[in-house]
């Protein structure tokens, strides 16, 4: 634990923070870190510096209330240990001018700067195979009603028209055993979520799987994921590349065999060093109850990839909903409250600044209870993480410096108890799930589920 002497010398800034009951964070967010990402001086006399700024941000994330509310508790936090200041506290404008006035390089950087050294502290830990298991996907996000903001994330032209509520998207890639958000990319709708995807391919190298659904199985993926070396493992829709000559794979099975796949000219010429042909192998497999899937991959090695672990390896991706979730509504990434575009990306370089930080904490708790080596933070369960965290502010903001160490560390026990509850057999069906969609034209996609005369005639493999 980082501890900080409150003394002459202290910078005005750490001692509001100490008063504000955020001390928990300060191993991981403390104040050198804040001085990496903005190495300008600032005045002695100033309250709303960048480190106050960002926290009071995520103190309105965290304590899920509005920023007013959030203000006021973070000015009575103060005022304890600093009677002297007015009774009135900051006002919403002067932390919005102050939060405009910041600029958004210090936030990316904070956000980088937490993902190095997370990596650097646990980068060998959390890997399958010696893979570092990635996932991507895109969710949407409501923004506040604003005309500004209509004009620069227009609605869904389906939904309620030109009037309805400006939406975002927001593309992440994360780490599905540690539940880290390594990069992500905010759009518009009009920016399709391949064509993001594809901007944060261009990070993955050698010892990178990535996961993703049916939406992102194209040449071109392929292409930029190999020519940067990473491995994929993608669900596959049923309507391509199935009927290509299929080659059979060493292990002998007829649920799996190998495709050549011809790359075309543009992308030939645009990754020279790639194959002008590239084999995948495709996968077959059902669940009870539900409608034939595939997967393809790069994993070609039957021995070392074996089917049925591919199978298992797939459904892993599912955690990145639910890290959509928590983001969404554990973080309040669904109550954004800026009416620009940059302000917008400060609030979620912050709450996804958050988010690594509690993972940075539960993967600390994972590693010094004794947990096996085959425990993950995203074996915890991160709604109770955050409580937890917020239950200990006061107390640890109270406590002498002596007293810190054994706070967090009791902390770091409690955090490591949380642990998912797994129940087997367990079905929540999502609403799409028992019926037909429609896909627009006349088409319909079939529901995952079977119907019972399928169900009757099914042959699991």
């Amino acid at each position: 634990m980082v501890i900080h002497a409150i003394g002459k010398k202290t910078h005005r800034a750490t001692k509001i923070l100490r008063s504000a009951g955020l001390t928990p964070f300060r191993q991981i967010l403390d104040p050198t870190a804040f001085a990496r990402a903005w190495p300008k001086a600032v005045a002695a006399h100033a309250v709303l510096v960048p480190e106050v700024v960002f926290w009071l941000m995520a103190t309105a994330a965290l304590g899920e209330h509005s920023m007013t509310a959030a203000m006021v508790s973070f000015w009575s936090a103060m005022r304890v240990n600093f009677p002297r200041l007015p009774i009135a506290p900051l006002t919403e404008e002067a932390f919005c001018s102050a939060r405009s006035a910041l600029p958004l390089r210090f936030f990316l950087r904070l956000f980088v700067d937490l993902i190095e050294r997370f990596t650097a502290r646990f980068g060998g830990r959390f890997r399958w195979k010696g893979f570092r298991l990635l996932g991507v996907d895109g969710m949407e996000v409501d923004l506040p009603r604003h005309a500004h903001l209509r004009k620069l994330f227009p609605p869904p032209s389906n939904q309620c028209g030109p009037n309805g509520c400006p939406r975002g998207r927001l593309v992440g890639l994360v780490g599905l055993w540690d539940g880290l958000c390594h990069a992500f990319r905010w759009t518009s709708l009009a920016v399709g979520e391949q064509e993001s995807a594809r901007q944060l391919f261009q990070r993955l190298g050698p010892g990178d799987l990535l996961l993703g659904d049916r939406n992102f199985p194209d040449l071109e993926s392929f292409a930029v994921l190999r020519n940067r070396g990473a491995d994929f493992l993608f669900h596959l829709p049923s309507n391509r590349y199935l009927k290509k000559a299929r080659i059979p794979t060493p292990s002998g099975r007829s649920e799996e065999w190998y495709v050549d796949l011809a790359l075309p000219r543009r992308l030939s010429l645009a990754y020279p060093l790639l194959p002008a042909v590239l084999r995948v192998r495709i996968l077959q497999y059902q669940r009870p109850g539900f409608r034939t899937s595939w997967l393809i991959t790069s994993l070609l090695d039957t021995e070392r990839f074996l089917y049925k672990e591919l199978v298992e390896l797939y459904h892993q991706r599912w955690r990145q909903e639910t890290f959509h979730r928590e983001w969404k509504y554990t973080l309040q990434l669904s109550n954004l409250r800026s009416h620009s575009a940059r302000g917008l990306l400060k609030e979620v370089l912050v709450q996804l600044s958050i988010n690594n930080a509690v993972r940075w904490m539960m993967a600390e708790a994972i590693r010094q209870t004794g947990a096996p080596r085959g425990d993950r933070p995203v074996d915890l369960r991160f709604l109770d993480a955050k409580r937890l965290i917020l239950s200990s502010l006061p107390a640890m903001a109270a406590a002498p410096a002596r007293a810190l160490m054994p706070l967090y560390q009791q902390l770091l026990q409690t955090l490591a108890a949380q642990r998912i509850l797994i129940r087997p057999d367990r079905s929540y069906p999502r609403r799409w799930d028992g019926r037909a969609r429609p896909k627009g034209h006349g088409r319909v996609a079939q529901p995952a589920r079977t119907t019972p005369r399928e169900k009757a005639h099914a042959v699991h493999i």
